[in-house]
């Protein structure tokens, strides 16, 4: 079971297999919606296998260093973003458009800093942790971000790309990408999987056949920049 977990400008998950996993942690002030969402579907804190951060930034890491002392958990990171929650810090957030540097000192915020327990560069299976699935590099709007590959052909796709907060089911490409090039690499991979829906870490999901709308013809990057900004 996937269970999205809305903050106040971001999404984190609360995926539910053999045992429970906590796919990123929100913006500092966001602790009380993840412990409201424990208790709603009768989960001990105690019993949570793994936080895992599709990267560094300060509204998917801001609550980590907290619920690792409340649940006792390992975070799990890859190794490009580990200096950035070392350092509390978001590092450099690059716009993409107008609404980007107009949110940017936002949500622009320091967090508490944390030494994470898994630092891992290939991916990882998630087996260990009760899932069926593995978590995938998909680099480019932060030089760790990963995605979470779920057997079931769900993903939880972090700021490759966000959705749209008018048009459901619509995929949109984040205000903030360090490296657009690498970025659209990264939306090739995630195509090739097959994927039946996309849960980003903004706004709500869409379907994995949304990603195809962000190719070229041949497969190597993004065509379609879109008016929409919201």
């Amino acid at each position: 079971m996937l269970i999205r977990i809305k903050g106040a400008i971001s999404n984190c998950y609360l995926l539910l297999g053999e045992k429970p996993v906590l796919v990123d942690t929100g913006a500092p002030g966001d602790l009380r919606a993840i412990l409201a969402a424990f208790q709603a579907h009768k989960v001990n804190p105690k019993s949570l296998a793994l936080i895992l951060l599709t990267h560094g930034h300060s509204d998917h890491a801001g609550c980590a260093a907290e619920l690792k002392r409340r649940t006792g958990a390992q975070i799990a990171i890859h190794a490009g973003d580990a200096p950035l929650v070392r350092a509390g810090r978001n590092g450099v957030l690059a716009v993409q458009d107008t609404l980007g540097r107009i949110l940017r000192p936002f949500v622009d915020e320091e967090f508490e800093a944390f030494e994470p327990d898994l630092v891992f560069e290939e991916g990882i299976a998630l087996e260990p942790y009760g899932l069926r699935g593995r978590v995938l590099p998909t680099p480019g709007h932060t030089a760790g971000s990963v995605s979470v590959v779920l057997a079931n052909g769900e993903a939880l796709i972090g700021d490759v790309l966000r959705g749209s907060l008018v048009w459901p089911n619509k995929a949109r490409e984040h205000y903030f990408c360090n490296d657009p090039g690498r970025n659209q690499r990264s939306i090739v991979r995630l195509a090739r999987e097959g994927l039946l829906r996309c849960h980003p870490g903004t706004f709500g999901s869409f379907p994995g056949t949304e990603l195809g709308r962000f190719l070229s013809t041949d497969g190597g990057g993004v065509f379609e920049l879109s008016s929409e900004t919201v």
